[in-house]
């Protein structure tokens, strides 16, 4: 796709209101480089429409969803809208620093298909963090699929890889038809990034750093219910049977659902006990050990926050 826009940047946006102007204006500010923004609005109720048409600037362009889709379906409107060589995805309550995408792009190898950065997080009392990740945690160069399945687990110690921000390559998208899963409201960039790669795509790690992140009370992402789990593993299902995997591949996906297995009984579990079943809780200890075993996770967050 050879044309005057490097990267669109693609802003699913639901009441966002009070934060969107910093994301929009995050993008806006890029150097180095031409940009579009698209700003998806998936049915607000709020007067997210009226703040992004109050900024006088060509290369904003909002998207109107008819009903609230989710994150996944605002994004596919703004990828099929998209006319950069590249899109970036920028969560409404999230901002990139000034030189992110122009460092990303020249630091990247000439047949990547996908870029991957670290981020920071902001805190609710707005503190920045460090870089998220360390070099083990996410490695530099090339990042492969067996890779991307095993760091994606909970209730354990390795950070998901699930989280990063990448920059996708339009044409290579929209050859291979990717598109998020528009029932996936958890987890649904771990799905789209997952199935990059299971097409094939070329996906480079690189040095830099520049997505910030911001944790805010009463995310979806913030406390990991049942349902959530229930809903991983149906997906993890549909992601098996749509693509071919190699055998590093399966491995890494069967110990990813024996995972969540483990974390769907680990919080049955703490559902019996926190209703004082008792009986029924130590029947579901004894029948699941290992999940038993994760009910020392609330003693050691306790014990790391008064430390």
């Amino acid at each position: 796709m050879s044309n005057a826009i490097d990267i669109s940047v693609v802003i699913a946006a639901w009441n966002a209101e009070d934060f969107i102007l910093t994301a929009i204006n995050s993008a806006l500010s890029q150097e180095g480089l031409s940009v579009e923004v698209i700003v998806v609005d998936d049915a607000s109720t709020d007067n997210t429409c009226n703040v992004v048409e109050s900024i006088i600037d060509s290369r904003v362009k909002l998207l109107r969803s008819e009903a609230n889709g989710g994150p996944g379906a605002a994004r596919n409107i703004g990828f099929d809208a998209a006319k950069g060589t590249w899109i970036a995805v920028l969560d409404s309550d999230d901002y990139m620093s000034q030189n992110r995408l122009k460092n990303m792009l020249g630091a990247a190898p000439a047949k990547a298909d996908v870029l991957i950065d670290n981020f920071c997080e902001l805190s609710s009392n707005g503190i920045l963090s460090k870089p998220f990740y360390s070099h083990t945690e996410l490695p530099l160069g090339r990042l492969n699929l067996s890779f991307l399945i095993e760091t994606n687990l909970v209730f354990t110690g390795v950070k998901s890889t699930g989280y990063v921000k990448p920059l996708f390559k339009n044409e290579f998208v929209k050859d291979n038809n990717i598109k998020y899963w528009p029932e996936v409201r958890i987890g649904e960039d771990y799905y789209f990034l997952a199935s990059c790669l299971a097409c094939g795509a070329i996906v480079e790690v690189l040095e830099q750093t520049g997505y910030i992140y911001t944790i805010r009370d009463g995310s979806i992402s913030s406390e990991l219910e049942i349902s959530h789990v229930e809903k991983l593993l149906r997906f993890d299902e549909k992601f098996m049977h749509k693509y071919s995997l190699s055998k590093s591949e399966l491995s890494a996906q069967q110990k990813r659902l024996k995972n969540l297995n483990c974390a769907y009984h680990y919080l049955v579990l703490v559902g019996e006990i926190k209703k004082l079943q008792i009986f029924s809780a130590l029947l579901k200890m004894f029948e699941n050990p290992s999940s038993a075993r994760l009910l020392s996770l609330p003693i050691k967050k306790r014990l790391l926050f008064w430390k």
